[in-house]
């Protein structure tokens, strides 16, 4: 037994530091129990635009990296794409070419993108200061990010700059443009995010040059240049890419009948790991990392602190007080027996043996008494007259018989004496 233990011991050592390991990885638990994106270091919600035909509503839903488990499912009636996150106003701005009845007449409309998935149309992205555009410059527009109160939109190898200050009077316009080079790298990028810590925006080029490495644009300059290092799978477009604290997040539009999302390590420590999939997309894109709404979920534990005083409710249940009153019963019992024992105390006289027989048979009737005690307390006075008046029979009884032995010794004695006159 001793071996078949040590054995049992070692099998279930083993599995333990398997399961830590699988624990650790996120590969043990399903999707649904694994950690939430804002515990993991490198951890992002973003708000994914996905196109599966040409024309056909976008489908939005907020995904959670790495896990790769999606929140929220919401289908919009427009064509979205080139999405940015202001994180200020906590809300996403897109560029849309149309809706379910077809492409817009005077180009590419702005879209504001809430909180709760509500699509609101700004009307067509024309140029600051013109009062009826003719024609948005960023119709066919395919990657966004946002900077503050400047949205940055890619239109083929030109950069955009959209003013998205609620206050401003070119809200919603264009006020800038900027030329990217190397065209040969700039035309791939069908998405980037703005790296604050840089100020360049960070994006994947799938062209021959690009061979799908990860590349920066210069908003100032219009510069593209590849970062040295990092690489996601060669593929089709990667028409979403966003950026979390150490990782770039880029999903590739079509792999076989799939999108893949990879993780890059931004350091170059590893190479991309897939950690979601979804339908193949004619186009996608993407915006994050959002502001967490975690908040909210610790508001259940004060309910079930409230719950709580519940169980102390119980304790003042009559339960326990119907049981006292049992005890008392046989408590009183014991003063009944006593009474009763303490009869035989008188026998120690000198009387002959005749006169300790009868006291015994005095004794039964007492016992009928106490049950009587029990039940009510007034039978308990008429038990020491009962045991008065036997005793006083006995004392009687025990006089007579002495008064009749010093009468016939008295009658003796005289006839004693008459004798010996």
């Amino acid at each position: 037994m001793t071996g078949t233990k040590a054995r049992w011991a070692a099998m279930l050592g083993v599995a333990a530091a398997v399961s830590a390991l699988l624990a650790a990885t996120g590969w043990l638990a399903p999707a649904s129990s694994r950690r939430p994106a804002a515990q993991y270091p490198d951890g992002c919600t973003i708000l994914q635009a996905e196109n599966e035909r040409d024309g056909a509503p976008t489908t939005l839903r907020l995904l959670s990296l790495p896990d790769g488990t999606t929140k929220r499912l919401t289908q919009a009636g427009y064509w979205i794409n080139a999405m940015g996150y202001s994180a200020a106003q906590d809300v996403v701005y897109g560029i849309a070419d149309g809706t379910r009845r077809g492409r817009y007449d005077h180009g590419s409309h702005a879209v504001r993108i809430d909180a709760s998935g509500t699509v609101t149309d700004l009307g067509v992205v024309g140029r600051a200061g013109a009062a009826s555009p003719v024609w948005s410059q960023v119709t066919g527009a395919t990657a966004g990010a946002i900077d503050g109160n400047r949205w940055y939109v890619r239109q083929d190898s030109d950069l955009y700059t959209v003013d998205v200050d609620l206050s401003s009077s070119d809200y919603a316009r264009v006020v800038h443009r900027t030329a990217l080079r190397p065209v040969s790298l700039a035309v791939g990028v069908d998405d980037f995010a703005y790296d604050s810590s840089s100020g360049l925006l960070y994006g994947v080029s799938t062209t021959s040059r690009g061979d799908s490495s990860v590349v920066t644009l210069d908003p100032a300059t219009g510069q593209v240049e590849v970062v040295p290092g990092l690489r996601f799978p060669r593929g089709g477009a990667y028409g979403s890419v966003v950026l979390g604290p150490g990782s770039i997040y880029a999903t590739a539009n079509r792999d076989g009948r799939r999108s893949v999302t990879y993780r890059l390590p931004r350091d170059g420590s590893g190479p991309a790991v897939e950690v979601s999939t979804g339908p193949a997309l004619v186009s996608g894109d993407a915006a994050g990392c959002l502001t967490e709404a975690a908040p909210p979920p610790p508001t259940p534990p004060p309910t079930a602190i409230a719950e709580s005083p519940e169980p102390r409710s119980p304790p003042p249940t009559p339960t326990p007080a119907s049981t006292t009153p049992e005890p008392p019963p046989p408590s009183q019992s014991p003063p009944v027996e006593q009474p009763v024992a303490a009869t035989p105390t008188p026998t120690p006289t000198p009387a002959p043996a005749p006169v300790v027989a009868p006291a015994p048979r005095a004794e039964p009737p007492p016992p009928a008494p106490p049950p009587s005690k029990r039940h009510a307390q007034p039978t308990e006075k008429p038990k020491p007259v009962v045991q008065d008046t036997a005793t006083r029979i006995q004392k009687q009884r025990r006089w007579g018989l002495t008064a009749l032995i010093l009468v016939l010794g008295g009658g003796a004695a005289a006839a004693h004496a008459r004798r010996h006159r």
